[in-house]
């Protein structure tokens, strides 16, 4: 079957991988930054939900390129009859559109349009709880037409209890995780981790490892002690990881954090990835311990932390350009 998923744009090829680890793929094609992915997998649409790069999926009809409201209009009626076999005279129809970057007309205008071409081959369109929806989605000039199988975000973890102000998108810390590869008897430490979704991500993703969750606010580390409570394999503590290693030996194999980057957080932000990145070097079990990190300060955090970066990727998150970031001190 053909379907369409969504996910944090510049993940892309996690997902790719995701699935082929899992299934059987035919086929593939996503572009980078689009958060799109069309594919061809041997797989029913119930197993999907289990898929952890994922927000959402649905039934891909087909793509293309466009620049102006005339051109996009064209790629979604070209592929629109192959939705008819989803409907019926007595089935309702939504139009949804998200479209990314700057264009001459608004998500509004697609739908209106789109619509246009269903009302006049007799089907009801629905504003509200439709009983099919298909989506045009435009990002830049990348159109895709699909229809959504996964309503509810995949991004919605059963294990988060707790939401900090400024949580980590859990799919962005299961591909962290994925980067960083912890291995059966490593212990992984986030030094920043608020209410906990790195560690959870983590230990859910590779159980055989030891996490170690540390943050300075203790209703924080309430929550991450609340997300955690189903992995044992995860400790909680409460206190300044940049002073963490005065109380605590070399015990961290790998790093795995999402440090604040000042937009929320008073102070210089440089300051703080030096003093992490001397507690790094100071806590860490080997030599040339691995990290891996994300922030939209990239070069105030490398230029700080110091040591080999080994990786980087740009990913759109919460309105910011963000830098995955892997190293080693």
């Amino acid at each position: 079957m053909r379907y369409l998923l969504t996910t944090v744009p510049g993940l892309e090829d996690f997902v790719v991988e995701e699935l082929m680890r899992r299934f059987a793929l035919r086929w593939s094609r996503a572009t980078y930054l689009t958060g799109r992915v069309a594919a061809e997998v041997e797989a029913e649409p119930p197993s999907l939900f289990s898929l952890r790069t994922v927000e959402r999926f649905g039934v891909f009809l087909g793509d293309g390129y466009a620049e102006t409201l005339d051109e996009v209009v064209a790629v979604a009626e070209a592929h629109l009859p192959q939705a008819v076999r989803y409907l019926t005279k007595n089935t309702t129809v939504g139009i949804r559109t998200e479209r990314v970057g700057a264009h001459p007309f608004t998500s509004r205008d697609v739908e209106r349009e789109v619509g246009k071409w269903l009302k006049r081959r007799g089907y009801v369109i629905s504003l509200v709880d439709p009983d099919v929806e298909i989506n045009v989605d435009v990002v830049e000039k990348y159109v895709v037409v699909w229809i959504t199988v996964a309503k509810r975000s995949l991004k919605d973890r059963p294990w988060r209890v707790y939401e900090h102000y400024a949580s980590l998108n859990p799919i962005i810390a299961y591909a962290m995780a994925m980067l960083a590869k912890p291995r059966p008897g490593e212990t992984v430490c986030d030094l920043t981790c608020g209410g906990g979704t790195i560690p959870a991500e983590a230990a859910e993703a590779a159980p055989w490892a030891r996490y170690i969750c540390v943050d300075i606010s203790l209703k924080h580390v309430k929550g991450a002690v609340a997300n955690t409570r189903r992995y044992p394999q995860v400790d909680v503590l409460w206190f300044d990881s940049t002073k963490l290693h005065r109380a605590m030996r070399p015990v961290c194999d790998k790093y795995i954090f999402n440090p604040p980057y000042g937009f929320r957080i008073p102070g210089r932000v440089g300051r703080l990835y030096k003093l992490l990145g001397e507690a790094m070097r100071r806590l860490a079990r080997g030599p040339e311990a691995l990290y891996v990190a994300i922030t939209p300060r990239h070069k105030t955090f490398i230029s700080q932390v110091g040591g080999q970066v080994l990786f980087r990727r740009v990913i759109y998150q919460g309105g910011l350009y963000s830098h995955i970031i892997m190293g080693k001190l």
